[in-house]
């Protein structure tokens, strides 16, 4: 089995839907990155670790069931609320660390990929932005297309670009703003498709419908 997905969770999480009263949505973006940074890691019987923070009491064993990992922490999630962004984001990733560094010890394993993942994501500087899949070239193959996403700690966000042979950006447009959540997300992400060499669409999942972005004739 492939260790493959990292996230951490609160108790008080529980029926709020709310992104900014929940620790789950506003934590996926740097566990998200953390993933991206962590290397292939082969288990016995865990494909994924959720790391959950109690206000007391947490339990010293770990729970796993069906490749699903869960260890509990301490930490009294009212406090996270009231940090700044950046100190969100920090805090994400410690909390995470401190869950993973249990099982990791519990398991006996190696810790140079969690320790490195975690470096990783503090190298980025918590940049939890990316391009989702290859950029695509145009027919005529003067521009190149891409789906950029920004993921961040209330919302995501995921834009259409175009940019030209140096790079330089010629158009730009907001496809969906959406909770940051993969399971919302994914439904947008199909297909990057050009529809000629001046416009250029991404489909959705069930490729059902498309947002497009056109560039002027004599850009």
């Amino acid at each position: 089995m492939i260790l493959r997905h990292f996230l951490l969770y609160a108790s008080e999480d529980q029926g709020i839907t709310e992104v900014h009263k929940n620790l789950s949505f506003q934590s996926r973006c740097i566990t998200s990155l953390y993933e991206s940074c962590f290397s292939k890691f082969y288990t016995t019987d865990i494909k994924q670790i959720n790391v959950f923070c109690v206000k007391e009491f947490p339990k010293s064993n770990l729970i796993v069931e069906g490749g699903f990992c869960d260890i509990e922490i301490f930490y009294d999630v009212s406090e996270f609320l009231k940090l700044d962004d950046e100190e969100k984001k920090e805090v994400i990733l410690d909390k995470l660390k401190q869950g993973i560094n249990k099982v990791v010890e519990l398991n006996n394993w190696d810790t140079t990929p969690f320790d490195d993942a975690y470096s990783c994501v503090r190298e980025a500087g918590y940049n939890t932005n990316y391009v989702w899949k290859k950029p695509k070239s145009s027919p005529n193959r003067n521009y190149k297309a891409e789906v950029f996403i920004e993921h961040g700690l209330y919302s995501c966000d995921i834009y259409l670009k175009v940019k030209d042979k140096n790079g330089q950006e010629m158009a730009k447009k907001l496809v969906a703003s959406e909770m940051p959540d993969e399971l919302v997300i994914g439904r947008h992400l199909g297909e990057l498709k050009w529809l000629s060499n001046n416009e250029v669409a991404l489909f959705n999942y069930s490729k059902t419908n498309y947002n497009s972005l056109q560039l002027n004739e004599h850009q």
